[in-house]
């Protein structure tokens, strides 16, 4: 390829706002994530396997190992601390049998993040509502609606954490 092709297509990639390499946050190579905070009412078990914060925060951490290069530390060690607080949760049902089952339903959860520098500088702050859904006549329940829901919300993080917005 000559010298004059391959810098035309490297500007047009630039100028698409493409970039080579993996997407970080400028400067940061490692993040701190905690257990995220639960500000409803809604309630999972906060002490084992199954709470919500712990679900959450298992799917934002899995998907952050999976889709980046940062390095997991504790908070004070770690370029960036992401803060995820879930602000609500709700799970209305839509349509209901003659048994009051619901034939279609959701798991809505709002989460807010909150990203900063070890300086506590506020790299990024904002909120997501994402929306996962049931129907039970397909042996779904709540718990598959919420673990697509949580995902959607991880897949929203790790996007935070890529930096380029």
């Amino acid at each position: 390829m000559r010298p004059i092709a391959s810098v035309t297509i490297l500007l047009a990639i630039a100028g698409c706002n493409y970039r080579l390499g993996e997407p970080t946050i400028d400067g940061a190579h490692s993040v701190a994530l905690s257990i995220p905070a639960n500000l409803t009412l809604r309630r999972g078990n906060e002490f084992g396997y199954g709470g919500h914060e712990i679900d959450l925060a298992q799917q934002i951490r899995d998907m952050l190992l999976a889709r980046t290069e940062y390095d997991l530390l504790p908070e004070g060690d770690a370029d960036l601390t992401a803060t995820v607080e879930i602000v609500d949760y709700e799970t209305p049902f839509l349509v209901a049998d003659e048994s009051d089952r619901p034939l279609v339903s959701d798991v809505t959860i709002k989460v807010r993040l909150k990203i900063r520098r070890r300086d506590g500088s506020v790299v990024y702050e904002g909120d997501r509502r994402e929306v996962g859904y049931l129907v039970p006549g397909r042996d779904e329940d709540e718990g598959t609606a919420r673990a697509e829901a949580f995902e959607k919300v991880a897949r929203w993080v790790v996007s935070r954490l890529e930096g380029g917005w």
